[in-house]
């Protein structure tokens, strides 16, 4: 599958994007058969959150399938929603409460009349921006470390957003990006930007945690080590 000379040792953030861009091309089908499911599962607002994450699990299934041997489609899908429903509902609330405080942190101290006090607002507004940045690598950790509690998921994102900052920003630029040019464009670009963002989130996480990124290997090779 890696026809390009880069490896996974010598390979930068920015590979990684391409690679995802590439791997979206190759197997553009699977992606928009997935990301189709993903919305039929999003349709109750209330179990979203699930088919988010079961979007991710049946992605990282497919990423790990290099060759295509296996049928990923819609048993993964509710494998994944079955697994993971609860966690991702869960996560997605606390998300959401941790955001809110901080915003509320926020105002409280820009409305201070001592300007020392205003200045902690900084903290405020780099707190804010970690959380943004760590949010990225919520699904990804869950989803791959299926073992870990709800706040062992959110330490470990926060972690690996203030560790691995410049690539983790670049992958929310790219992320929000593709989003904003799905939402002006709409119609068929829709049906892949969610895969898109989930194929790109999985393997940058892979990449700065140093697991195996199937498509950095020769096709034969990673069938031989890892089936």
């Amino acid at each position: 599958m890696n026809n390009s000379g880069v490896t996974q040792s010598t390979a930068t953030s920015w590979d990684v994007v391409v690679l995802s861009f590439k791997i979206l091309y190759q197997r553009l089908l699977l992606w928009i058969r997935l990301n189709f499911q993903y919305l039929l599962f999003s349709i109750p607002l209330v179990t979203a959150p699930g088919a988010t994450a079961a979007l991710y699990f049946a992605v990282v299934r497919g990423l790990r399938d290099p060759a295509g041997n296996r049928i990923i489609g819609s048993e993964e899908m509710k494998e994944g929603f079955s697994r993971f429903k609860f966690r991702a509902l869960g996560l997605f609330m606390i998300k959401w409460i941790i955001f809110f405080v901080i915003v509320f942190s926020i105002f409280f101290w820009i409305r201070q009349d001592s300007w020392w006090l205003r200045s902690f607002s900084v903290i405020g507004f780099y707190t804010l921006l970690l959380w943004m940045l760590s949010e990225i690598y919520l699904y990804p950790v869950m989803v791959d470390n299926p073992e870990l509690s709800i706040f062992q998921v959110l330490r470990n994102a926060v972690d690996l957003a203030f560790i691995k900052p410049f690539e983790t920003l670049l992958l929310m630029v790219v992320s929000n990006l593709l989003l904003f040019f799905g939402l002006i464009l709409l119609g068929p670009v829709m049906l892949v930007i969610p895969a898109l963002q989930a194929i790109l989130r999985i393997q940058i996480y892979w990449f700065i945690t140093g697991k195996v990124i199937p498509g950095f290997m020769d096709l034969v090779q990673y069938t031989n080590e890892y089936g």
